[in-house]
């Protein structure tokens, strides 16, 4: 593949790879970041998908997706560090309300994970990145109304979920 036929394919491929990248993360600048070092990494390849004959495009995807799982688990690892971190130095709440509210935050994280993919997505793109129902929807490849409906079904899971933990 010469740059020529690269340049060509590559306007219409990034764009797909940039939704790929606001579907994992949060910040439009991360993502732009991530679909050009996953370009980079397809240029520097284009001779080895030359000899294969591939299509670039599933390639593309997949490479920014792993770009994007890899990142997440790289802040992961960073956020978790800083959240026990200031745990241990939080003034002003006894060990048992630090106990209680450690428990609670294990109980609505696993929670979360229980939820199917759909709803957990869904969810996790209006409650922590705080996108519209649009963007979600666009993201997504549904309807605005389908994305509410998925929304408060989540919610319901999770209102069920607690009702259960009260009794």
């Amino acid at each position: 593949m010469d740059r020529i036929e690269f340049e060509r394919i590559v306007p219409g491929l990034r764009l797909k790879m940039l939704k790929v990248a606001l579907f994992y993360l949060a910040d439009d600048n991360e993502a732009e970041d991530i679909v050009q070092d996953a370009l980079l990494k397809l240029w520097m390849a284009r001779d080895k998908i030359n000899k294969l004959r591939g299509n670039i495009e599933p390639l593309g995807i997949t490479v920014t997706k792993n770009l994007c799982i890899d990142h997440l688990r790289t802040l992961k690892r960073h956020l978790k560090g800083n959240l026990s971190d200031c745990a241990m130095f939080s003034s002003g709440e006894d060990a048992q309300t630090q106990l209680e509210c450690e428990e609670n935050e294990q109980w609505i994280q696993t929670v979360v994970r229980s939820l199917p993919d759909k709803y957990r997505t869904v969810l996790h793109m209006r409650q922590v990145e705080q996108m519209e129902f649009i963007e979600i929807a666009n993201i997504i490849g549904t309807t605005e109304t389908s994305v509410r409906v998925i929304l408060s079904r989540a919610r319901a899971k999770m209102l069920e979920q607690l009702k259960q933990r009260k009794v």
